[in-house]
């Protein structure tokens, strides 16, 4: 095969663009030494966002900043994140992630909304609010297909199941289902266990100590290869 290439400068020269290519696209996920970004993330006001260390974001990502002013950031990541195919975040006063956060297949963060007080005006053309905050505290879990919309803060330590729906603040240490998403358990530190009886819990770690007790595992580096190139039937 080298031998023929080496007889035609046109397939020679066919045959190096495709090489480049297929490694930029397969082979090059680093953004900078400690993050693994796929090259199909897809940025609007890429300035106004902020990534902490070892994070992974996978394909198919889409990070739209609607309220870009001077140096604010929109959307900001902590350290030791995950994030899965095809999640869409679109700030409106901004989105802050914390450390540890994971996230499933397809999940959106809804903070603007399109202005719609006059109908006679194309939505498409009345611009977009920037007043609702997502924020998200250490070690919060989304399983796939998890939409957040509005002015919401999701208390450290929780996990929403998959499909919910979150309109609405959720505390720390909550297990969250449904559409609209309810809080359906909470952690019990006095016997160590998820409860559904949580009226009277008292007993919670603060987020400053939650941060230091996760502190323990951010050596740890996150595989960045389930975030990008397809390996078809890998295991038939």
């Amino acid at each position: 095969m080298k031998n023929f290439l080496k007889k035609s400068k046109v397939l020679r020269k066919i045959y190096n663009n495709f090489n480049f290519a297929y490694k930029k696209r397969y082979s090059s996920y680093v953004i900078d030494k400690s993050n693994y970004f796929d090259p199909s993330i897809h940025y609007i006001g890429l300035k106004h966002i902020q990534f902490g260390y070892n994070n992974v974001v996978s394909e198919g990502t889409w990070f739209n900043v609607n309220k870009r002013i001077d140096a604010e950031i929109g959307i900001e990541m902590g350290h030791n994140c995950y994030i899965g195919k095809r999640n869409f975040f679109s700030s409106g006063k901004e989105i802050i992630i914390g450390d540890f956060f994971m996230s499933g297949i397809n999940c959106s963060f809804l903070g603007s909304d399109h202005k719609f007080e006059d109908p006679l005006v194309p939505y498409m053309f009345t611009g977009t609010t920037d007043c609702n905050a997502i924020i998200i505290g250490d070690n919060v879990w989304l399983g796939a297909n998890v939409t957040i919309i509005g002015d919401v803060t999701i208390g450290h330590g929780s996990i929403i199941g998959a499909n919910s729906l979150v309109t609405r603040t959720i505390p720390p240490f909550s297990l969250v289902v449904g559409s609209p998403a309810r809080v359906i358990k909470r952690f019990d530190f006095s016997n160590n266990i998820w409860t559904t009886d949580f009226s009277e819990l008292r007993d919670f770690i603060s987020e400053s100590e939650y941060k230091e007790q996760l502190a323990q595992f951010k050596e740890r580096e996150i595989s960045p290869f389930p975030s990008g190139k397809s390996f078809g039937d890998l295991f038939s």
